[in-house]
């Protein structure tokens, strides 16, 4: 393929299982394109400008893209700075009905890693939303390990609701990727362990 894009980061070496796991999850360009306006090639020339996420792997030089990577553009309707507007409004909207507000730096680097296709690796659907309530998931659990008390039942139920929120947002992750160890070492604590 003449018109390859690569990774953000390049990728470790993919064991046949790696490959398995890829190929079961993840869909090549034009599997994405069929039905829709556009060919491949003009998507292509997208994803290069920055308009839309590269792919979050590439398997014997074949890009892989989620299920969902034009759900958030087609929601919006446009690329570009109508994209990047919405994104930053969307992610606003998620963070201030947690009590937070996000400088706009911040959710900036966001937006820029979204486009990296990064997202795509550990979140079932890669949206402003989820990309938020992720980061707010490993916060609210990094604030829980600093000061751990698993004898507390309130801490212990803590951690595992957030630990099970995480998991409910993120996919299995390949072999060859370093998941977040969160559910198995949280869900390890005497006192965290899912009841039933």
């Amino acid at each position: 393929m003449t018109d390859f894009i690569d990774t953000y980061r390049p990728l470790p070496p993919l064991s046949p299982a790696d490959k398995l796991y890829v190929r079961s999850n993840f869909h090549r360009l034009e599997e994405l394109c069929l039905g829709r306006p556009n060919k491949p090639v003009d998507y292509r020339s997208q994803i290069r400008a920055g308009l839309l996420p590269l792919p979050p792997y590439a398997v014997d030089g074949i890009e892989m893209y989620p299920a969902d990577f034009f759900v958030f553009p087609d929601s919006v309707g446009s690329l570009g700075d109508q994209l990047k507007k919405e994104f930053f409004a969307r992610y606003q909207r998620t963070a201030e009905s947690y009590g937070q507000q996000i400088p706009e730096a911040e959710v900036g680097e966001e937006f820029a890693s979204y486009l990296s296709g990064e997202y795509a690796v550990c979140l079932r659907w890669v949206t402003p939303e989820t990309i938020f309530l992720k980061g707010l998931a490993m916060g609210r659990i990094d604030e829980l390990l600093n000061e751990p008390n698993p004898g507390d039942t309130q801490w212990s139920a803590a951690l595992r609701s957030w630990v099970n929120r995480l998991d409910a947002m993120e996919r299995e992750f390949a072999p060859c990727m370093p998941p977040f160890p969160g559910r198995s070492f949280c869900l390890s604590i005497p006192g965290v362990k899912t009841p039933g």
